[in-house]
């Protein structure tokens, strides 16, 4: 199901998201009165000459948690259900970590908070890991990985290659059955009765699958679940276990391996073929990728 949500960028922001756009492999075509148009992860991106941003597609919300963070869009549909958070004592969370990255494994959390530890994770200054560097991550999932009851699931490249044909070639069906996984066990050791969960799909495939194994459980799939502490706290957890998977990998095969999916892959996919090959990519690399696909096809 298609979906559109409308912003207000001013210059700084346009120029900002464009960049990002550009690393993410979007595909940029002019447009009449726009200062660019973008397609890409299953949505069409404009950015008039007036500062609105229209988004377009089926995985517009997911844009607008990855690239606009917490900016509100002037038009947009509720969340069924409602947009309202749960309290965070007493409730877990889910997110993942490299969805969007060429390199390195894909990666889901969920964490569980009482009222302490919900206390202390905000006092901490949990938050979105889009929203903290990679030491603040490394820093809090340390501290906090031995303190909140949590669940991990990492699928390295191979086995998320696996795990992805398996489902169908689906990304999104991928990531609902690891969420449920995570929320499922981590609920029988918690007790959780709420789970907060960023929506990544449209039709809300964690909630529904949910509401088939673990009757009883309410759970809020809302876009930009971060804002809840714990949906927050299993960002830091998925992004720190997606950071060490990438530095387990670099030290395996003596490479340097770029985050996310922008410019720096070319080269990288380029130098590895040299060293290693080409048919070794998917010890490394999400392989289904374009720009994988591509470099395997063309050389480029």
């Amino acid at each position: 199901m298609s979906a559109t949500l409308v912003f207000e960028l001013d210059a700084k922001a346009g120029e900002a998201l464009g960049a990002a756009l550009r690393r993410a492999s979007f595909r940029f075509t002019p447009l009449r009165h726009a200062l660019f148009q973008a397609r890409g992860e299953g949505v069409v991106v404009s950015l008039y000459a007036s500062g609105r941003l229209v988004v377009q597609g089926r995985d517009a919300e997911a844009f607008h948690t990855r690239f606009l963070g917490d900016r509100a869009p002037r038009t947009a549909a509720a969340a069924p259900g409602g947009d309202d958070l749960p309290p965070a004592a007493g409730a877990m969370g889910s997110d993942e970590a490299g969805k969007g990255d060429t390199f390195g494994p894909l990666v889901v959390a969920a964490v569980a908070l009482d009222e302490a530890t919900a206390v202390e994770a905000q006092k901490a200054g949990i938050a979105d890991s889009k929203a903290l560097t990679d030491t603040r991550v490394r820093a809090l999932a340390e501290h906090f990985s031995t303190r909140l009851p949590h669940e991990i699931r990492v699928l390295p490249p191979v086995e998320y290659h696996a795990a992805w044909v398996a489902a169908g070639r689906n990304v999104n069906k991928l990531l609902t059955r690891l969420h449920v996984e995570c929320l499922v066990a981590l609920r029988a050791r918690s007790g959780a009765a709420v789970a907060v969960v960023d929506r990544f799909a449209a039709d809300s495939p964690v909630r529904r699958e949910l509401a088939r194994l673990a009757p009883g459980l309410r759970v809020v799939e809302v876009p930009r679940a971060e804002r809840h502490a714990a949906t927050a706290a299993a960002s830091v957890l998925a992004r720190a276990a997606f950071l060490d998977g990438m530095d387990a990998l670099e030290r395996e095969w003596a490479v340097d391996l770029p985050l996310g999916s922008g410019d720096p892959v070319g080269p990288a996919l380029r130098l590895w073929a040299e060293v290693h090959g080409k048919d070794t990519l998917g010890r490394v690399a999400k392989l289904h990728f374009k720009n994988v696909q591509k470099f395997i096809n063309d050389g480029r």
